[in-house]
């Protein structure tokens, strides 16, 4: 069996600037929104914001460089919803509805 090796480019998930791609596009929109409507109020508003949205951006590039799937992560954790039984059959005990370990399902805190 031969050995291939593959670029390190397709094994990570889609980036722009270091950040994920999705959140980049809307960092980007929102602060170029924020910009636009208050070019008016002057240099130094407008500088504010473009100053906020880059330091979101960077924060976003250093949680990617952390940890590149953290997205995805924190999508699958979104996805279970506490549900909350008062019955003592249901809560722990059901295996239905339950977080993966490690999401604060099984946690004793």
């Amino acid at each position: 069996m031969r050995q291939h090796t593959v670029s390190r480019s397709l094994s990570l998930p889609r980036m722009m600037g270091g950040a994920v791609r999705g959140l980049a596009i809307a960092n980007g929109t929102i602060t170029a929104l924020l910009c636009y409507a208050t070019y008016s109020g002057g240099v130094v508003t407008m500088g504010g914001f473009f100053l906020l949205g880059l330091c979101v951006h960077l924060f976003l590039r250093w949680l990617t460089t952390r940890d590149p799937w953290w997205n995805l992560v924190l999508n699958t954790y979104n996805h279970y919803g506490d549900v909350y039984k008062p019955l003592p059959w249901h809560g722990k005990f059901s295996p239905r509805f339950r977080r993966p370990y490690g999401f604060d399902s099984d946690l004793p805190c």
